[in-house]
């Protein structure tokens, strides 16, 4: 479906990957048979294929069509798969641009995210003079439900970090085609300019800041594994981490006691309203390189969930790769601490 929306849209140049068409619910042309959009293994086979036809993007939504990933052909001519995070960043560069030259926005407009999902969209918002709704809980329904509430005809753009995008108040949930839309065309507004999609992400790097995200979880199976989420869940509440690879964690924002509390004393500092969910952040001390850590179980699996979020000042174009290079070790080294100090927990039990 994504791709009969591209090419009535006028994309002429698409093609889609044919050995990942046919109509069967086993997948048998897709890696692993799992056709995630977010596992850059899917990407392999298409990725081949756009070596050898000289394509320059690669994109895939699941069986569904709710959800686009992405691949990106770089400078030195290899694909790099993007993240949910730094397609959302590109797809609410491009719309609120758009809007900007159109003189379109005023402050009661608005862009929302989950609370998950990379915080440079807010700031991208907030750089165009509109608002950002920031702290909803993960799961597209609310951000539905907040654009009923705060009007949709002020609504921009929606993103969630698991591929989830929508712009338009045509729908209530995420949808791939509209992503793909509007990937496409900012691709070719880009090249136009001898520009590519990578391009565009290191300038908005460079002009508001580097971040970086990542994920980790922890399984706990079997007769003891739901004893030991919660003994996990209710250690992150009163026996935090307070340090984590020489990053010093200032604060947790509990929305399930709804509370702010202080490190490393772990004391209340204020209260944290709306959303109410079995969800912890943890924030760093601020400065050249910042940190933040959510904390939540899911809801589907027997394992707890953790999302990391690294922002580093980028001073100029010429530091970017240095900042890159930092940023991404420094989350490494706190993501194997934080692997290091649940490891530790379990144990105690």
């Amino acid at each position: 479906s994504v791709y009969q929306v591209v090419r009535q849209a006028g994309f002429s140049e698409v093609t889609i990957f044919e050995p990942q068409r046919a109509l069967d619910g086993n997948f048998p042309n897709v890696p692993d048979q799992l056709p995630n959009p977010e596992r850059p293994a899917v990407f392999d086979p298409a990725i081949r294929q756009a070596v050898e036809t000289g394509a320059e993007l690669v994109l895939a939504s699941d069986p569904d069509a709710d959800r686009l990933g992405l691949a990106v052909r770089g400078k030195d001519g290899k694909f790099q798969h993007l993240t949910g995070n730094r397609i959302a960043i590109l797809l609410a560069d491009y719309i609120l641009q758009k809007r900007i030259r159109a003189g379109s926005l005023s402050p009661n407009h608005f862009v929302v995210e989950t609370l998950v999902t990379t915080p440079m969209v807010a700031r991208l918002a907030k750089a165009a003079g509109i608002r950002a709704i920031d702290d909803l809980l993960v799961g597209f329904k609310y951000i539905a439900e907040t654009m009923d509430r705060e009007g949709p005809d002020k609504f921009i753009f929606g993103c969630e970090e698991s591929l989830g995008y929508l712009a338009g108040q045509y729908a209530r949930d995420k949808d791939a085609a509209v992503a793909a839309l509007y990937i496409l065309e900012h691709a070719a507004e880009l090249k136009q300019n001898g520009k590519t999609l990578l391009d565009r992400l290191d300038e908005l790097f460079v002009e508001h800041g580097y971040f970086l995200e990542d994920q980790m979880s922890q399984t706990c199976e079997g007769s003891q594994g739901k004893a030991q989420i919660q003994q996990l869940m209710e250690a992150f509440r009163s026996s935090p981490p307070v340090e984590l690879a020489g990053i010093r964690l200032e604060r947790a924002r509990d929305y399930s006691k709804h509370e702010v509390r202080s490190l490393p004393n772990n004391i209340v500092s204020s209260p944290l309203p709306q959303p109410s969910g079995d969800l912890v952040f943890f924030d760093s001390a601020s400065g050249e390189m910042e940190v933040s850590i959510a904390v939540r179980p899911s809801g589907t699996e027997p394992k707890i969930k953790f999302y990391f979020f690294g922002r580093a000042k980028c001073p100029s174009a010429s530091a970017l790769e240095q900042t890159r290079q930092q940023t991404a070790a420094s989350l490494k080294a706190c993501m194997q601490a934080l692997a290091d100090w649940i490891k530790q927990t379990l144990r105690g039990a």
